[in-house]
């Protein structure tokens, strides 16, 4: 373990690249607009009712737009879907939708091609260090058959391998 004198924010950021993390998009419709933001801070949270939680840097310019939402949609990518990542993952005046395959679920924008959209109504939120934390009770869910994530960690996409029986 460190010792005292260690910068703690340092390790922390050092031992959370050695944590692997499915990458997400979280979109919102908003006065018929779209927003999206990648984020691999998405967990689940219970299955009573089904729900999960994703966590909003505060300074980001999504943060703003989906604390004023009432539903999100957490985009789950495929291993194929790095580029897409990467377009959602930079601060930029205009998200570039025209790029990629999107459609409406339930008055919410989601990625067609996305491994699984996951659609939210934000039940609860608050605020912890630089984050809001938003609560999610699951309205509704499509699939891709294909089980094959895109992975993040310690700085470079990839994908995850079964371990062999």
């Amino acid at each position: 373990m460190a010792s005292a004198s260690n910068d703690v924010s340092a390790l922390f950021r050092l031992a959370m690249r050695r944590f692997a993390a499915t990458v997400s998009v979280i979109s919102t419709t908003k006065n018929g607009r779209r927003h999206a933001m990648t984020a691999t801070a998405v967990t689940s949270l219970s299955m009573a009712p089904p729900s999960l939680l994703t966590c909003i840097y505060r300074q980001s310019r999504f943060h703003e737009v989906l604390q004023n939402s009432d539903l999100f949609c957490v985009n789950i990518l495929h291993a194929d879907q790095a580029d897409t990542s990467r377009a959602f993952a930079k601060p930029a005046e205009v998200d570039d939708f025209d790029r990629y395959g999107w459609s409406e679920l339930d008055g919410c924008c989601h990625l067609i091609d996305a491994q699984a959209a996951i659609l939210c109504r934000i039940a609860s939120r608050f605020e912890f260090g630089s984050h809001t934390v938003f609560v999610g009770t699951v309205l509704d869910a499509n699939v891709r058959d294909s089980v094959d994530p895109l992975i993040f960690q310690n700085g470079e996409y990839g994908r995850c391998e079964p371990l062999s029986r």
